[in-house]
């Protein structure tokens, strides 16, 4: 088999070698995997596979076979509380040999590959799991270095490498995964932080941490999109009515749409409403978020649709928890698409798990109708998981 070959930085230490030999003799045959699952979810429905593909050791080893050509080191916690947590010591890098294994951007593009604002789940055949994102995957920092599922480690091979497949990060120059590499090349919430068993209160990064053993699935989920279309997983409800202005209230209007059918997709068919005299053509969509507010990044919403009267267009809205906070508007008469984001404040926008958006016709009944036609609408929420349930 043709190796991709890292140059050789350091020759083995006898005390790395031992370490090495002992745990092949300790671990269990149980603990290694001999293939791995990756697994796209579609964007509106988590429990459901966009794509998905399981690939053999053979399979593994035909996408690339990325050698280390020397030893791997990690940085554990430094649980010394005179020094700064993220300083280098010796005494806390963990050595795991000479490793072997494929790109984890080889297997993730078997079922598409990923996209800004994806997060994966590296996770073992337990199902304990490590989180990155999309940047870690296919645009690591020079300080994280390549993702890579090693399957072999030194002269064994899965299954008799234990804890393989595993996780690891390295580079052609640098061995190293250091305390302050995890830092400078991942987002804070998927650092490991572990407490000193010693001293509970001390707190300490742990970059070994990360390194996933006996992995059998990469699990790709998109930002989570909510609309209407009824393979999704969302709770959602659709009011429409009249207005005489900017509600100053979250629940107007209030009467349901008889059918959400038409604004599941954006196909051309919508649903209309036409407001009585001295109102403004409405509606309005509340989405269940399940996300947990701390972890969303961005929420981005988009409606197409179009509206007409006296004077031509829509305003779009979000509610902001003690008002509407403007989007994006639209002059025109025909259909149009308007969108917006909020990436701050989150939780303003997330009212006891909801978010709700408002659309309004530009002008009040006045000889001409104020009429108001959605044909799509929907939410996309990126978010992220954490690494820890402790944070520095």
């Amino acid at each position: 088999m043709k190796r991709d070959v890292f140059p050789k930085v350091r020759a083995i230490p006898a005390a790395c070698c031992l370490i090495i030999a002992l745990v092949f003799l300790a671990a269990p045959a149980t603990a290694t995997t001999t293939q791995v699952s990756v697994t796209k979810y579609c964007d509106n429905n988590y429990s459901t596979a966009e794509d998905a593909e399981t690939l053999t050791l053979a399979q593994l080893q035909g996408l690339s076979a990325i050698y280390s050509n020397g030893l791997l080191y990690m940085q554990g916690g430094i649980f010394d509380n005179t020094t700064d947590v993220w300083t280098y010591t010796s005494g806390s890098m963990a050595c795991f040999g000479e490793q072997n294994g494929t790109y984890v951007r080889n297997i993730t593009d078997r079922v598409g590959g990923m996209s800004v604002g994806d997060e994966i789940k590296v996770a073992a055949s337990d199902g304990y799991g490590m989180y990155f994102n999309y940047t870690n995957v296919y645009a690591p920092n020079s300080s994280q270095g390549e993702m890579i599922l090693s399957w072999q480690n030194e002269t064994h091979t899965v299954p008799d490498y234990a804890d393989g497949i595993r996780l690891f990060f390295y580079t052609p120059s640098d061995l190293n995964f250091t305390n302050a590499d995890m830092r400078d090349s991942m987002a804070s919430w998927y650092w490991v932080i572990v407490k000193d068993k010693y001293n509970p209160s001390d707190l300490y990064p742990s970059a070994k941490g990360l390194s996933v053993k006996s992995i059998s699935d990469l699990k790709i989920y998109p930002p989570h999109r909510y609309d209407f279309n009824t393979t999704g997983d969302t709770t959602r409800y659709a009011y429409a009515g009249g207005v005489t202005g900017l509600p100053s209230s979250a629940t107007d209007p209030s009467t349901p749409f008889t059918s959400t059918s038409a604004i599941a997709d954006d196909d051309g068919t919508s649903y209309s409403t036409n407001s009585g005299a001295g109102y403004y053509a409405a509606h309005r969509f509340v989405f269940n978020v399940s996300e947990n507010i701390d972890n969303i990044e961005k929420l981005a919403v988009t409606w197409a649709g179009a509206g007409t009267g006296s004077t031509n267009g829509v305003d779009l809205y979000i509610w902001n928890g003690s008002g509407y906070s403007s989007l994006d508007e639209t002059t025109l008469g025909v259909k149009d698409t308007l969108t917006g984001a909020i990436t701050s404040g989150i939780s303003n926008y997330v009212v006891d798990g909801n978010v709700t958006v408002l659309v309004k016709q530009k002008s009040v009944t006045d000889g001409d109708d104020s009429t108001l036609a959605t044909d799509y609408v929907k939410l996309v929420v990126t978010h992220h998981n954490t690494n820890s349930k402790y944070t520095l």
